[in-house]
């Protein structure tokens, strides 16, 4: 499966930047202990955001929404300054609008290696932030507001790709009489099922992402998402139907057999209807051979 992804501009100014990773913070962290610490012309030892994880442990965050590229001294300076912080900390990040770059990974693996800081020192990059606002309606619904309303036809298009490309693979496109392992045929729903409700789809081997769009509940409302919601439902009342005789499609192949042409049947309807979006918005067809 071809790698597609939908890349939410970065916030435009510092501030923006600050909450929405604060908002991030509160989905991986203790929400309640996530704060902003202290404010612009106060000495913070590096950090703007403090956290504490479900093991106690205590977080810094030192946000970085950048025009210039951060380079080594500038990383070793934030690091230097958090050594000074009230509380003793467990783990420095520094997040940043860059995109993902060896370079720095580099460095900071070096300081990582050197013993120089009582804490673990991690970069983040804006790549590493994707998911986190595509699987959290509550971060997409607090910082990107304007993004929603301002879905315009190009978002919708790139958007629907997404869907065309998750729907683009053999459980999908083969005749149900032709699956052998009915296992993966149910994983393949389950995944792609992931799309609609937490906007991912992972390789099935890997477990890494390799389509990421924003998620049904986060598209704005209109024509373009009750087709969405559609094609979901048709999704999932396949899906629960195979998932209840699942068993038996697997020790019956006479039951397997008779069973086919209901499936392909169904994932007929769901490919035309989804065939026919792609086509309108100009986008190539999925093939199916049943």
């Amino acid at each position: 499966m071809s790698q597609v992804k939908i890349y939410l501009p970065p916030p435009s100014d510092w501030q923006a930047f600050q909450d929405l990773v604060v908002q991030v913070a509160k989905k991986r962290y203790v929400p309640e202990s996530v704060q902003d610490y202290g404010r612009q012309g106060q000495k913070q030892h590096g950090v703007d955001i403090y956290a504490e994880g479900g093991d106690g442990s205590k977080i810094g965050i030192q946000c970085k929404e950048t025009k210039a590229h951060i380079d080594k001294k500038i990383i070793e300076t934030d690091a230097k300054d958090a050594k000074g912080f009230s509380q003793k900390l467990d783990l420095f990040i520094i997040a940043t609008t860059e995109r993902r770059d060896k370079r720095l990974q580099d460095v900071v693996m070096g300081l990582n290696s050197s013993g120089e800081y009582p804490f673990k020192l991690r970069i983040e990059f804006w790549d590493d932030f994707q998911q986190d606002i595509n699987q959290s309606a509550m971060v997409l619904n607090a910082c990107y507001e304007d993004y929603k309303t301002a879905f315009h036809e190009t978002d919708q298009s790139h958007h629907l790709e997404c869907l065309g490309s998750a729907f683009n693979r053999p459980a999908f496109r083969d005749s149900f009489a032709h699956e052998r392992n009915y296992g993966h045929f149910g994983e393949a729903l389950a995944e792609t099922l992931r799309l609609f409700s937490l906007g991912i789809v992972r390789d099935r081997d890997s477990s890494i992402g390799v389509i990421q769009t924003v998620p049904l509940r986060s598209l704005p409302d209109g024509k373009y998402k009750n087709s969405v919601k559609k094609i979901d439902n048709m999704l999932s009342k396949m899906y629960h139907t195979f998932i209840s005789e699942a068993q038996k499609l697997s020790h019956d192949q006479r039951y397997a057999n008779d069973r086919a042409g209901h499936y392909n049947i169904e994932r007929r309807k769901l490919m035309d209807y989804l065939n026919k979006m792609l086509t309108d918005a100009r986008l190539q067809p999925i093939v199916y051979r049943y």
